[in-house]
């Protein structure tokens, strides 16, 4: 057997991830918003905190992290593993041999209080942990029987961390412990903790309440009153739609001036995200993929003279083309105080830190003033 107990202060940062660290603390933020189209690529990640050395099964990695916002992704060699992930989103990877074969757990952790998560990865079995409940278990993991699995393990497995962007992710102990073979054995469990994965049930008769209920009170709070906005205010034209329930559900306005702004719940985290969507059903600016409407210059404009700093905010929350296709028609330029934006859509995409909504209703506002003084 062998322990690491990981020096933050020698980690290795790669793309456009920050960290700090204290003296038991690695603190991780993100600038760039993360490809996890993991179906799509090997490695997709590119910003990341590595930690130094490399790693052979059996393996068992045990952290304790706290984060205030989805999402955590554990990478080991081409694997990983997301945690607090959104339903569309909850898979493992294999780490010797990726394939586009979906591998789901359930992910969920709690956000804004200390989470214990263990990965045990052996040469026969492969465990997840979280506070104490197994919510994965297999022993039929395709680097088991994989012919590259041997000298990837005599070589060792890289290990990184990442969050997305805006996130403040804080690990606050990380162990790691090689074992020999014949002295590692699962974590003995009960059952398997809910491994189903979850999707939104377009057929629900959906209540807005009920979508809200397993969200903490201050933020159920802070929808409402942007749900009271959006619907009061008679000059947006909005039209609210709602599917699925409190599990799953997606909270959609849409407004006829070109504009749309959605509310994703996956149990107890949430993001949102605004666009001057996209029409694809008639030509556009002699173009399919057009858009109806396209305000965002006067938006940005009208927010400078108001709040310059809640503009650059605004500015960083434009969900960042990582390029996921080589023929993309919906690659979107934006620009301000001369720093240009390539974002994907056009998609403004926030967290759900509270403040990020009261930032979409300013943003919003300023739009409504707009469209009134034309």
């Amino acid at each position: 057997m062998h322990i690491y107990r990981t020096d933050f202060n020698k980690v290795i940062s790669k793309g456009q991830v920050i960290f700090e660290t204290t003296k038991d603390t690695l603190i991780i933020k993100d600038t760039l918003f993360q490809n996890t189209r993991f179906y799509q690529k090997e490695e997709p990640i590119s910003s990341y905190v590595q930690i130094p050395d490399a790693f052979r099964l059996p393996l068992q990695i045990d952290m304790t992290i706290n984060m205030d916002s989805p999402a955590l992704y554990i990478l080991l060699g081409k694997g990983h593993l997301n945690f607090g992930s959104f339903m569309d989103n909850r898979c493992i990877g294999d780490i010797a041999e990726p394939d586009t074969k979906t591998h789901s757990f359930y992910n969920q952790i709690s956000i804004n209080k200390d989470v214990n998560i263990s990965i045990l990865y052996g040469m026969d079995f492969m465990q997840v942990i979280v506070d104490g409940e197994t919510r994965y278990f297999s022993k039929k993991e395709k680097y088991m029987k994989s012919p590259l699995f041997v000298q990837a393990n005599a070589d060792g497995f890289p290990l990184k961390i990442a969050c997305d962007k805006h996130t403040r992710l804080c690990v606050k102990k990380l162990r790691i412990t090689e074992y020999d073979n014949d002295d590692f054995s699962p974590l003995l469990y009960d059952n398997i903790i809910n491994s189903q994965i979850l999707s939104i049930d377009k057929k629900a008769k959906s209540d807005f309440e009920e979508c809200l209920s397993i969200l903490s009170p201050e933020l159920a709070n802070e929808i409402r009153i942007t749900d009271d906005y959006l619907r009061k205010t008679k000059a947006l034209s909005i039209k609210r739609k709602i599917e699925g329930d409190s599990k799953a559900c997606k909270i959609n306005y849409v407004s006829s001036h070109g504009f749309s702004y959605a509310i994703r719940i996956s149990e107890n985290a949430m993001n949102h995200f605004f666009w001057w969507y996209m029409v694809s059903n008639y030509k556009f600016e002699g173009k399919y993929m057009g858009r109806k409407n396209d305000l965002t210059a006067e938006t940005l404009v009208r927010m400078s003279q108001i709040a310059p700093g809640l503009t650059e905010r605004l500015f960083s929350y434009y969900d960042d083309c990582v390029s996921c296709s080589t023929n993309c028609k919906v690659k979107t330029i934006y620009e301000l105080n001369g720093k240009k934006k390539v974002a994907c859509h056009g998609k403004m995409l926030m967290n759900m830190n509270i403040s990020t909504l009261s930032d979409a209703r300013s943003m919003i506002e300023a739009i409504c003033d707009i469209i009134t003084s034309h």
